[in-house]
C-alpha cells in the first residue's frame, strides 16, 4: 500500500538538498503486482495524492497519468527485488557523466556507501526503450547509476535508502568536481 507521507517527505528532501528542480525526477514504490510512481510534471516539493499513480509491473494499462520514465520503473521492478526507485538530476552527478563512464567516489562516506556508479550511455535519455534495455541489468549490480547527460537511478528496499544513495552520490560528485579544478 502507497505510503503517502513518505514520497512527501522524500520528494521534499530531494527538492530541498537541489537533486531535483520543479518537475524533474521520479519516485516509485513497489506493491506486490503493482507500483506507485509520482504523475506526469509532479512537483516533488509539494506531492499530495494526487500526484501518485499506481501502475502495473507486468503491463502498461493503468500508465495514464504516469511519469514519462514508467518504463524504466518497470523495467527494473520486473528483474530486481527493490522495493523502491528515485529518478533524479543531481547536478555535480550529471556534470561529471560527460566525461567519464564510471563515478568513483574518493571520500570516506561516499566510497562506504557507493563502491562505484556506472555511467550509462543513451541517444534518447529520457524514458528510452535503449535505457529500458541498458539499465536494469546494471542497477541489479550496481544500485546507483547515472545515466549521461540526464541524471541518476537508485534502487534500493525502500525510499529511504533509495535518496541516501543519490544524496551520497551528489556529496562525492561535488567532491570529485572541486578535487578536480583545485588541482
Amino acid at each position: 500500500m502507497m505510503k503517502l507521507n513518505e514520497f512527501i517527505k522524500i520528494g521534499r528532501a530531494l527538492f530541498d538538498e537541489k537533486i531535483i528542480h520543479s518537475t524533474s525526477g521520479n519516485i516509485s514504490v513497489r506493491d506486490g503486482d503493482s507500483f506507485y510512481i509520482t504523475a506526469h510534471g509532479a512537483y516533488a516539493a509539494n506531492l499530495s495524492s494526487d500526484d501518485i499513480v499506481r501502475v502495473n509491473v507486468n503491463d502498461k494499462n493503468r500508465d495514464a497519468g504516469a511519469s514519462v520514465e514508467v518504463d524504466v520503473h518497470r523495467a527494473i521492478y520486473r528483474s530486481t527485488s527493490f522495493g523502491a526507485l528515485i529518478h533524479a538530476h543531481p547536478l555535480f552527478a550529471t556534470v561529471l557523466s560527460f566525461d567519464n563512464d564510471v563515478i568513483k567516489p574518493i571520500d570516506a562516506e561516499g566510497s562506504f556507501y557507493i563502491k562505484e556508479a556506472p555511467v550509462i550511455s543513451a541517444e534518447n535519455a529520457i524514458g528510452s526503450e535503449e535505457v529500458v534495455m541498458k539499465l536494469p541489468p546494471l542497477i541489479s549490480e550496481y544500485p546507483v547509476c547515472v545515466i549521461k547527460r540526464h541524471g541518476s537511478w537508485a534502487g534500493a528496499a525502500n525510499l529511504a535508502e533509495c535518496y541516501n544513495l543519490t544524496s551520497v552520490l551528489e556529496s562525492a560528485c561535488k567532491i570529485l568536481y572541486y578535487k578536480k579544478i583545485s588541482g
